[in-house]
């Protein structure tokens, strides 16, 4: 784990490393401050871990602007080198390739032309650019996308923050459509000089999207909450450079949450055979920056692409803590996710905060009191699928229940009482979403009307 010890200024602060027992999920040192290479800021400390065929590593930048590369030894030493760019304070978001068994490095990150910051934090910078570096050849540091600033919101590249395909040269960034909707592009680090190209086009604003790939299929995905409202998006593809087409939608059926809003962050981790997310959803707060680190929260777990959809919430609900940023960790036949949270006061600025950093259980581990987001009756069928008629359900039996119908942009077009039968014969043809409710309970089912 790589983490920053933030300052009192609230921008400042002293990266650190740690490692994590596989056994008991214990951070190595108790106290996470195994091994410090520099001092950072909130910009620019590292993002998250590279893997390439030597082991694990980080990229990140001082206070000053000289770039850092880090190959831990332990969790309490590492080997830290300079990278021989020019010295600028100006890039932030690191976030380095993971490409285990090559021997190629790589990290994307976004360039303000004139000051350091979050974009809606500055009106100093006129435009940023969202750049990638052959770590092992500085001077190849490409420019992938230029945004220019529509201050004070944020930059399409901090709505979709560039992530990478885990395993794949692949990585995809924001950017905004012909009606100004935030969607995803790609483009392969291997091929820079290609321009990026769009692998989305719904009518949902992304929010945070992250893609991922089955190691074991192939298939691909991007999760992504839309519109800032509590429901998620999970898009699927066969093969690079393809569309991302609508194929699961994700709503928790929160009980602590009164208006629940911007399902994000999500993270996605592979256990026995299964894709998994871990997210965060939190009461709605009069702006983003409100919502995420001013508003009380839940950390959730899902299914990915499952025959079943399911979902457990996995924090401990305080009304009195805020909550972001969950990160999982796979250990020996356990899966832990470590978040952060701090008390709630909405007179402080957001960065001015001690935050603390919190792990839950999974249902891996056996010991988690989760809520299921599933039925206890397992055997629900829908058929025919793809229709153009009628869709029918069966093995839904526990009264009263309802059925939902949500096109692919989440708006709710049709809804049942106790139905086993929708008839879908006027809906234009595509894809829709049916959400069966009972209670605090759910299940989506994807159909095709055509």
């Amino acid at each position: 784990m790589v983490w920053i010890e933030v300052d009192t200024n609230g921008t400042t602060g002293k990266v650190w490393q740690c490692g994590i027992d596989p056994n008991t999920g214990d951070l190595i040192p108790a106290n996470g401050k195994g091994y410090s290479p520099f001092n950072s800021t909130i910009y620019a400390r590292p993002g998250d871990w590279g893997v390439d065929s030597i082991g694990v590593y980080y990229v990140g930048q001082t206070i000053i602007g000289q770039m850092k590369f880090v190959r831990p030894t332990s969790p309490t030493s590492a080997v830290v080198t300079n990278i021989s760019a020019p010295i600028d304070n100006k890039r932030r978001v690191f976030y380095p390739s993971q490409l285990p068994g090559v021997n190629k490095r790589f990290v994307s990150y976004i360039w303000n032309d004139s000051v350091p910051g979050f974009s809606p934090n500055t009106p100093q910078n006129s435009y940023y650019q969202l750049r990638l570096m052959d770590i092992d050849n500085p001077a190849n540091d490409y420019l992938i996308e230029q945004h220019n600033a529509i201050f004070p919101l944020p930059v399409p590249m901090d709505i979709i923050v560039p992530r990478w395909m885990k395993g794949t040269p692949y990585l995809t960034f924001g950017y905004k459509d012909a009606n100004n909707r935030a969607q995803a592009k790609e483009f392969c680090a291997l091929t820079p000089l290609n321009a990026p190209i769009a692998v989305t086009n719904d009518l949902a604003n992304k929010i945070d999207g992250y893609p991922v790939r089955n190691p074991l299929t192939g298939e691909q995905y991007l999760m992504s909450g839309i519109n800032a409202s509590d429901t998620a998006f999970f898009y699927k593809r066969s093969n690079f450079s393809q569309m991302f087409i609508p194929h699961e939608m994700v709503i928790p059926q929160t009980v602590h949450l009164t208006t629940p809003s911007l399902n994000q962050s999500h993270e996605p981790f592979f256990f026995n055979g299964q894709l998994y997310s871990t997210f965060q959803i939190n009461n709605k707060g009069s702006n983003f920056l409100n919502t995420t680190l001013k508003q009380p929260g839940e950390i959730w777990m899902t299914t990915i692409d499952s025959s079943q959809q399911t979902m457990w919430l996995l924090s401990n609900f305080d009304s009195t803590l805020n909550i972001s940023e969950p990160e999982p960790y796979v250990g020996n036949g356990k899966v832990w996710v470590f978040y952060s949270a701090t008390v709630i006061d909405t007179s402080s600025n957001n960065f001015f905060k001690k935050f603390q950093l919190r792990r839950c259980d999974t249902p891996m581990n056996q010991v988690v009191s989760v809520i299921p987001n599933s039925f206890e009756n397992t055997g629900i069928s829908i058929y025919p699928n793809p229709s153009d008629d009628k869709i029918f359900i069966s093995g839904m039996d526990h009264y009263p229940f309802y059925l939902k119908v949500l096109d692919v942009n989440g708006q709710q077009i049709a809804l049942y009482t106790n139905a086993n039968q929708i008839d879908i014969n006027d809906f234009p043809d595509g894809i829709y979403f049916i959400q069966i409710v009972k209670d605090r309970f759910i299940q989506i089912r994807k159909i095709v009307k055509q």
